[in-house]
C-alpha cells in the first residue's frame, strides 16, 4: 500500500458517513437524544417523536397549547437547535 492510500481512522468514518448520506440521520439521532438539553423538560414531556428528512424536522406533541406557541416561535427554535449541533441543519420545523 502506498503512502498516497494512507488514511487517517477518523477521515475514512467521515468518508464512509459522508458517501452513504448518513449525516443527517445521525443529526437526527443526536437531536433525539439531546432534545431535553436543547428545549428544556417541559417541552421534551410533551414530545412523542422527533424526526429529520430533508432539512425538515419534524416534531410530534402532546400538547396543541405547546404545539401553537412554538410555532409561533418557529425560527426561534430553528436557531436554538442549529446553534446546539454547530451546523445549520434544520431549515423548516413542522410541528404535530
Amino acid at each position: 500500500m502506498s503512502k498516497h492510500n494512507i488514511k487517517s481512522l477518523g477521515d475514512a468514518i467521515k468518508e464512509f458517513i459522508h458517501e452513504n448520506r448518513l449525516e443527517e440521520k445521525i443529526y437526527e439521532v443526536k437531536i433525539n437524544e439531546d432534545w431535553r438539553k436543547i428545549m428544556g423538560h417541559n417541552v421534551a414531556v410533551l414530545t412523542q417523536n422527533i424526526s429529520l428528512k430533508n432539512g425538515r424536522l419534524t416534531v410530534m406533541l402532546k400538547s396543541s397549547v405547546l404545539r401553537n406557541e412554538l410555532q409561533m416561535s418557529k425560527q426561534k427554535v430553528i436557531t436554538i437547535i442549529n446553534s446546539y449541533l454547530g451546523q445549520g441543519i434544520v431549515r423548516d420545523i413542522i410541528f404535530k
